[in-house]
């Protein structure tokens, strides 16, 4: 898969991370899928990226940068219990290292 296809990802992923407060929950990946669901810009875009490469692409990636921006370990996969529309399950981050 062509690198700058998978670009409009992290350029959302980075857009939606920046109004969040620091430190991250261990949420913050469902955070970041939701605020996806809830602003109609981001939405779009989301629908547009998820048309050209595949939400079953999209959703992981996601997770994945979100988990490389915020530099947080992955300590479980949980459901999301219908709080989500795009995602079923995502998961958890926290610090690595103490």
């Amino acid at each position: 898969m062509p690198i700058n296809r998978t670009k409009g990802v992290k350029i959302l992923v980075q857009e939606v991370l920046a109004i969040f407060p620091k430190p991250y929950g261990e949420d913050i990946i469902l955070e970041v899928c939701m605020a996806i669901e809830h602003n109609p810009d981001w939405r779009r875009r989301y629908d547009e990226l998820c048309d050209a490469l595949r939400d079953s692409v999209v959703n992981p990636l996601i997770g994945q940068l979100v988990k490389e921006e915020t530099g947080l370990s992955s300590l479980r996969e949980v459901s999301t219990k219908g709080k989500s529309h795009i995602i079923r399950s995502y998961t958890k981050l926290g610090a690595g290292k103490v």
